[in-house]
C-alpha cells in the first residue's frame, strides 16, 4: 500500500544529506527517520504549464526506518528542489 503527498506544507522534511547529496536521516511529522539503504535516484521534470513551480526535483527512494525504534521500516520516495524537502510517497 502506498500513500501520495504533494509538495505541501504537510509533506515538508527536512533531511541531512551526505557529501553527495545523499541524504542519511530525515525528520517528518515529529519523527526522526534514518535511512537503511537507497534504492535509487531519478531527477523528474514538472509538467510544462506549471511555469511558476519548480522545473526539476530530484527523488530519491529509500528505505528508512524509525530512529527511536529502529523497526517499522518502509520505503518513502523524498524528492528536493530549491532547497526544499518533501516528501512524496510512503510505501509501506
Amino acid at each position: 500500500m502506498s500513500r501520495n503527498y504533494g509538495a505541501s506544507s504537510k509533506s515538508l522534511a527536512h533531511v541531512n544529506t551526505d557529501a553527495n547529496g545523499a541524504p542519511n536521516w530525515f525528520s517528518w511529522r515529529g519523527r526522526r527517520y534514518v535511512v537503511l539503504a537507497i534504492l535509487f535516484s531519478w531527477l523528474e521534470a514538472a509538467p510544462w504549464w506549471r511555469t511558476r513551480q519548480t522545473r526539476e526535483w530530484q527523488v530519491w527512494r529509500i528505505e528508512a526506518a524509525d530512529q527511536a525504534t529502529q523497526n517499522n521500516s518502509g520505503v518513502y520516495d523524498i524528492a528536493n528542489s530549491d532547497q526544499r524537502w518533501f516528501i512524496r510517497r510512503v510505501m509501506d
